[in-house]
């Protein structure tokens, strides 16, 4: 991957995320409702997060991380150095904002019906959304997606990276464990693997950035026929929101990756001068994704009891942002050492067999 991609890549990811946030912002109830438009574009961005996640994980499998110790102390470092202070945050956030006013949860997008211990068990052993399960922990109803994306690590780090009866074991056991919600999506999340290694093998050249922006044109037309008709007109027959709509547009956000590698290499100039901050904030992607619900709670409690000013809805709209930047960053600086500490409990454990 050259570094013109990966920082497109970022770049994909913050617009993604701040989508995610904007679309939750946008129920009325919360800053008077003039982010609307954005409730319509939240389901899209997090299906861009798998292809995304399906092309990196594609990458790092290929080319860094080829064993499974290594493999799999890098995506639970990644997951659980985020997942573990979102969840001492979402408890703290939650009693605060619960005692200052517990009415406001009810009515919040994320409502509070993870809230028990179970939710949060659950959600830390990746089992939360498996077969009939749906549930969260807290107020931080965004969670639903990670254990979606944990099983697609399992089950093709189990293919990748194991060999024989290991491999069909443990890939089938991942798969029969996720159960049928998780496995439906995988086919969005696989889009990101086959870009990845179509592009290994195969490039577009100077019809690559026509490729992506005409994926890129596709999907702006679907949000727009999603938009203009409050979600109720279909595009090329298929319905907002289906199972279809989220594969035709895994499509063409894969594409739009494809297409694009040769795209960001003619824009290497402007790419190079902004990827630095990009690494930046990509960083704390992942901890303003899992944030900001609790942090919008807190504050809307508040608003709930005090008033729903300009300040108040500047505040909740910009605290997710700074606390993501500032704690978020933290928890990114805490990858590298809990990725160390996996790798040493598995070589002890290994060495003891």
């Amino acid at each position: 991957m050259n570094r013109q991609l990966s920082a497109y890549l970022d770049l994909m990811r913050v617009v993604c995320a701040v989508v995610v946030v904007l679309s939750h912002l946008g129920h009325g109830h919360l800053v008077g409702g003039y982010l609307w438009p954005f409730t319509y574009f939240g389901n899209e961005a997090v299906m861009a997060f798998f292809v995304l996640s399906g092309f990196v994980i594609a990458f790092v499998t290929d080319q860094r991380e080829q064993t499974l110790a290594v493999y799999a102390a890098a995506r639970l470092a990644r997951l659980y150095s985020v997942i573990l202070p979102a969840m001492l945050l979402t408890v703290v956030l939650d009693a605060i904002g619960q005692a200052i006013n517990a009415e406001s949860y009810l009515n919040a997008h994320a409502a509070t019906g993870g809230g028990t211990v179970s939710g949060y068990v659950l959600s830390a052993i990746m089992l939360n959304q498996s077969w009939g399960m749906d549930q969260h922990f807290g107020s931080d109803g965004a969670y639903w997606s990670i254990p979606y994306e944990f099983w697609y690590y399992f089950i093709f780090g189990a293919v990748m990276l194991l060999n024989g009866w290991r491999r069909i074991v443990f890939a089938v056991a991942g798969a029969a464990i996720a159960g049928p919600k998780i496995l439906i999506l995988l086919p969005v999340w696989l889009l990101g693997v086959a870009a990845y290694y179509l592009l290994k093998h195969r490039q577009l050249g100077r019809f690559g950035l026509l490729v992506a922006m005409g994926s890129l044109a596709l999907l702006a037309f679907m949000l727009w026929a999603d938009y203009s008709s409050l979600g109720k007109a279909r595009f090329l027959g298929v319905v907002p929101d289906s199972l279809p709509w989220k594969y035709l547009t895994g499509l063409c956000i894969a594409v739009h990756i494809y297409g694009m590698s040769q795209g960001a290499q003619w824009l290497g100039r402007f790419f190079a001068w902004i990827a630095r901050p990009l690494s930046f904030f990509s960083g704390s992607t992942l901890a303003l994704y899992l944030f900001h619900l609790p942090v919008i709670g807190i504050i809307n409690a508040v608003a709930s009891n005090t008033g729903r000013t300009g300040y108040m809805s500047a505040a909740m709209i910009i605290a997710p942002f700074v606390i993501a930047l500032t704690l978020g960053y933290w928890c990114e600086l805490q990858k590298r050492p809990m990725r160390a500490v996996l790798l040493k409990i598995w070589q002890v454990k290994k060495n003891q067999v």
